[in-house]
């Protein structure tokens, strides 16, 4: 955990500050580390991430539906499922929920040291019903893992990280393929890595190696480099809508037993709170009976 704990024996500790609000949030495909932060107490967001690139790329269109719960300061809850349908353009794939994820973490404010903050997080994943081959790996994943993180004294908007991850794979009766340079078996990494947060930008690079040495049957060594930039799109570019979208662009580059590959990539976000909607949905007789 050198990135996330290196500190000069002559500074002073850090003095804690008050709770702020989420650095950003957990993006599948962009970046996916659940790091140590959650939104206010209470609130529940609904989240949307359609898959644009299925257009072009694929038979079928994914769209990433889920839930996310903060049960209060040190606790949260989520839930995803992906859901695919045949968008007209190539043959039929039909439609349905490819794969859900259900995923809690627990907060630790000011430890191990004052100034530092950490998470434990569990992530299951299973490919359910029919979905095309392509879609899933067709293992269940359970993917226990923690993350560090400290924000730097020196220059307030960058915060770095460390963290650790386990990977372990179960069957299903679902074929599946698995990605390029993607554990087969089962897997540890380790991660770090660094956020430079300016406010509605948000740049990231996290470089990852993880290896089947210790878990799995089989040695193989994989690395990750994954730089990446996350824009809050402003809501003056939105028509003022409460939901916050989110654009994502990352490069990946990769190294393992299948060979090399960088590769470049987009995604797209909505969240919206549940608060938000139920507001919404109540001004809708208001504004029919504007109309009439």
């Amino acid at each position: 955990l050198g990135a996330a704990s290196a500190q000069s024996p002559s500074d002073p500790e850090p003095t804690p500050g008050p709770r702020q609000r989420p650095l950003f949030s957990r993006i599948s495909g962009l970046f996916g580390g659940d790091l140590p932060q959650l939104d206010p107490p209470g609130t529940m967001k609904l989240i949307l991430r359609p898959h644009f690139g299925d257009l072009v790329r694929r038979d079928y269109m994914r769209v990433e539906t889920g839930l996310r719960w903060a049960f209060n300061e040190d606790f949260e809850v989520s839930t995803e499922a992906s859901v695919f349908f045949t968008h007209g353009l190539d043959d039929n794939a039909g439609y349905g929920i490819g794969k859900l994820r259900l995923g809690a973490k627990y907060f630790f404010e000011n430890f191990p040291r004052p100034g530092y903050e950490t998470s434990l997080a569990l992530n299951v994943e299973s490919p359910v019903g029919s979905p095309p081959v392509d879609m899933t790996d067709g293992m269940h994943h359970i993917a226990p893992s923690f993350v560090v993180q400290r924000q730097s004294r020196h220059q307030p908007r960058l915060t770095t990280f460390a963290g650790m991850g386990f990977d372990m794979l179960r069957d299903s009766d679902i074929a599946g393929t698995f990605g390029f340079n993607q554990p087969h078996d089962d897997s540890v990494s380790v991660t770090t890595g660094g956020v430079y947060d300016l406010g509605q930008l948000k740049w990231t690079l996290s470089g990852t190696y993880a290896t089947t040495a210790v878990l799995g049957d089989t040695t193989e060594h994989f690395f990750y480099l994954q730089p990446g930039l996350l824009w809050y799109v402003p809501r003056k570019f939105t028509f003022n809508s409460q939901t916050q979208w989110i654009i994502g662009f990352r490069g990946r580059a990769t190294w393992g037993p299948d060979g090399s590959e960088f590769s470049l990539g987009t995604r797209v976000r909505a969240e919206i709170t549940f608060r938000q909607v139920m507001q919404k949905l109540r001004r809708l007789p208001e504004k029919v009976n504007g109309r009439d």
